[in-house]
Formats: C-alpha cells, sequence, structure tokens
C-alpha cells in the first residue's frame, strides 16, 4: 500500500474518502421545468491522519509549505489513483501528549482541472 504526494510517501491513513465535486448551475424555468449545466467534475480525497510523529508530519508538511500544486496518488490492493494533480489544505492539528508529541488531522486534497 502506497499513498504518495508529490515525493513524500506518505504514513497510511485512518480513514481515507473520496468526494466528487460538480461544478454546475442549475435553472429553472418559469413553467417549473428545470435544468442543469454541469461545467467540470473533479475529486477531493480526504486523509484522516492520527497519532503521526513529528517527523512524519514534517514530511507532509514540506509538500504543504511549497504552495503549488502536488500529484498525488494511491496504489493499494483494490485501488489505484493515477497521478492526479491536487491543491493541498490541511486541517487544525490536535496533538496528544507522551514522549513525543503526536498529531491527528485530515489532509485535504482537491483535483485540480
Amino acid at each position: 500500500m502506497s499513498y504518495i504526494l508529490g515525493a513524500t510517501t506518505l504514513p497510511n491513513p485512518k480513514e481515507f474518502f473520496r468526494e466528487p465535486i460538480e461544478v454546475s448551475v442549475e435553472n429553472v424555468s418559469l413553467e417549473g421545468r428545470t435544468t442543469k449545466d454541469i461545467f467540470k467534475r473533479k475529486e477531493r480525497f480526504i486523509l484522516r491522519f492520527q497519532h503521526l510523529t513529528p517527523a512524519q508530519v514534517a514530511s507532509i508538511l514540506s509538500e504543504y509549505d511549497v504552495e503549488t500544486t502536488k500529484d498525488f496518488e494511491v496504489t493499494e490492493t483494490n485501488l489505484t489513483i493515477a497521478a492526479t494533480p491536487v491543491h493541498i489544505r490541511i486541517t487544525p492539528r490536535d496533538y496528544m501528549k507522551g514522549s513525543e508529541y503526536r498529531s491527528d488531522f485530515n489532509l485535504i486534497l482537491t483535483e485540480v482541472i
């Protein structure tokens, strides 16, 4: 199993979601008929991480800090996502105290079209 963002191999996420995004407009005529014009369809990938070490977080942030699109790809037993250019967003991080701080956060990757 591998999740790759840019040049970084991500740790396996606790959960992984794919969300379709549709850029469209709906029109309602005076007679009540509805039409929908779809301009683009793309995907949003959501990876939920738990208990990442500071080194793992630093690796992910190194891709985020570049402030440019990155390719995201997944290769698993039953799932393959070819290299897809994405914008990166990170949700606020939760920290767990212990021998070292561990982080929980979501990585949100929105396909660029």
